[in-house]
C-alpha cells in the first residue's frame, strides 16, 4: 500500500476515521526526518515504527511500520492485537535502514 503526498499532507479531511492511520505514522516519518535535517533525497530505504494502544473493539493495540520505497512511502506492517501491546513496542521509532 502506497500513501502520495496529497494523502500524507491532510490525514484529517472531514468525515475520516479518528483512529491512528497509516497517514499519521507517513506524517510522524517525515517530520522526524525534516527536524534531524534529513534531505528528502536521503529518505529511500528509512523504515518507522509506531505502536499504541487503541480503543477500537475488539482490537486493543495497534502495531505499524512503513518504509520508504521508490520515491514513495509503503505500510510494511499493520498488525491488530486482541490483547494490546508490550511495552517495549510502544510509541515511534526509526528501525534499521535497509
Amino acid at each position: 500500500m502506497y500513501f502520495s503526498r496529497m494523502e500524507i499532507q491532510n490525514p484529517r479531511e472531514e468525515g475520516q476515521c479518528v483512529h491512528f492511520q497509516p497517514a499519521d505514522l507517513v506524517a510522524m516519518a517525515e517530520k522526524h526526518l525534516r527536524a534531524a535535517g534529513v534531505s528528502e533525497s536521503d529518505w529511500e530505504g528509512r523504515r518507522f515504527h509506531w505502536a499504541g494502544a487503541i480503543d477500537s473493539p475488539p482490537f486493543k493495540g495497534l502495531v505499524m511500520q512503513c518504509a520508504r520505497r521508490h520515491g514513495d512511502w509503503a505500510l510494511t506492517k499493520i498488525d491488530r492485537r486482541k490483547d494490546g501491546v508490550q511495552p517495549e513496542e510502544e510509541g515511534f521509532r526509526e528501525l534499521e535502514r535497509v
